[in-house]
């Protein structure tokens, strides 16, 4: 199914799969202990998997490199890597280039490479600025770490900078919570994430919840700690604009945005994904050895299983999950240029449910949007499914 959307510029991810080592909480496709001739064959890979894309004059206006750990890598690979997607794709004058980075893994002389390699935006890993949090999320850096290298990241001029924050760890409490956010809130960076955490499959930390050495906070207190960021958030200025994202007015996350407003992305690199309305979803494959093979044989290496073909309705729940993550939630007239019909015709059998939530005080609707409240986010899950 074709989507009925404009063309406009669209986004480029690209995964970095090596950490120090891996963190108790992360499910993420990523890999500690990696050594420098695996990252070097892995950059030659990934610069090779871009080059494929040389000719198709593809307009891009963000882009992001993630991982794992980008800023494990030495700073020429990123440099490099860089150098290879201006090549291969039209990336705008004015576009958002953003890289994640651990503080443990920062220096000043990495940061000036950075930030001469055409990154304007630092996403940095903080997740708590408690020692003690940090050491049981298996973190490598310090509170203090942190407080440094965002300082350092000012020095070498970057003028946008997410922090991300954790909050409903074990043995968190709501003052350490508080904490953490406060002392981030000093720095003043541009842009704040903050995540609940949620037990992963194949985790240290899910192996031991359920082996009972582990506690988490009650629902109540994690709930407690969301609305109470949101609160002093919104009191230092910051506009609550997505369900786990603030930021400073005119900073917004551009490419995250992309995700949420049904716009297409590129990936390159390991099990990176990739989203246009041609062809609908697919992703790179997850395994390093078929990566290379199909970079050696000059092939993209997509997943062959992640690119079958999606019905109108499933494209449309997408779509319909990621607007309402939005805190300005769902267009009613973008969702009818879109997909041609009117949302309510598409989702009748959901108006009971939909009137339900309203008249509770978790949705807002109006002729023009449906978006949920902060109370709604506390039950989105649930809301959402009503439209998968």
């Amino acid at each position: 199914m074709k989507i009925n959307r404009e063309k406009k510029p669209a986004g480029l991810y690209i995964h970095i799969p090596f950490c120090w080592k891996k963190c108790a909480y992360c499910d993420f496709l990523s890999f500690g202990g990696s050594d420098e001739a695996l990252q070097k064959r892995y950059t030659e890979a990934l610069i090779r998997e871009l080059s494929l894309y040389q000719g198709k004059h593809i307009k891009l206006d963000t882009v992001f490199i993630g991982g794992g750990t980008p800023s494990l890598l030495p700073a020429d690979h990123i440099e490099r890597i860089m150098e290879a997607a201006e090549a291969a794709f039209c990336v705008a004058d004015t576009a958002e280039v953003t890289m994640e980075a651990n503080p443990g893994t920062l220096t000043a002389e990495k940061l000036k490479v950075y930030r001469r390699a055409g990154i304007n935006r630092l996403s940095m890993g903080a997740q708590s600025m408690d020692d003690g949090m940090l050491s049981l999320l298996g973190r490598i850096h310090t509170g203090r770490d942190l407080t440094e290298n965002f300082l350092a990241a000012r020095e070498a001029g970057f003028s946008n900078i997410n922090v991300d924050l954790m909050f409903g760890l074990p043995k968190q409490s709501g003052q350490v919570w508080r904490g953490s956010l406060k002392q981030v809130l000093e720095l003043s960076p541009e842009h704040i994430s903050f995540y609940s955490l949620q037990l992963e499959e194949g985790t240290e930390f899910c192996r031991m919840y359920r082996d009972g050495k582990m506690d988490l906070p009650p629902v109540e207190e994690d709930r407690a700690m969301y609305h109470e960021g949101i609160r002093l958030l919104e009191e230092a200025g910051y506009e609550h604009y997505e369900i786990s994202n603030c930021a400073k007015p005119g900073f917004v996350s551009r490419h995250n945005m992309k995700y949420w407003n049904f716009d297409e992305y590129y990936g390159a690199g390991l099990g990176a994904h990739a989203f246009s309305y041609d062809q609908g979803r697919c992703c790179n494959v997850s395994d390093l050895d078929s990566y290379f093979e199909q970079i050696r044989e000059g092939r993209l290496p997509v997943d062959p299983s992640s690119s079958g073909e999606e019905t109108r309705q499933e494209l449309i729940g997408e779509y319909v999950f990621t607007a309402l993550r939005k805190m300005e939630g769902l267009d009613m007239a973008d969702f009818r240029r879109t997909f041609g019909a009117d949302f309510f015709s598409v989702y009748k059998d959901q108006l009971p449910a939909i009137q339900e939530y309203e008249e509770a005080g978790y949705l807002t609707l109006t002729d023009t949007r449906l978006a949920l409240t902060e109370a709604g986010i506390d039950c989105s899950n649930e809301i959402m499914a009503e439209f998968l």
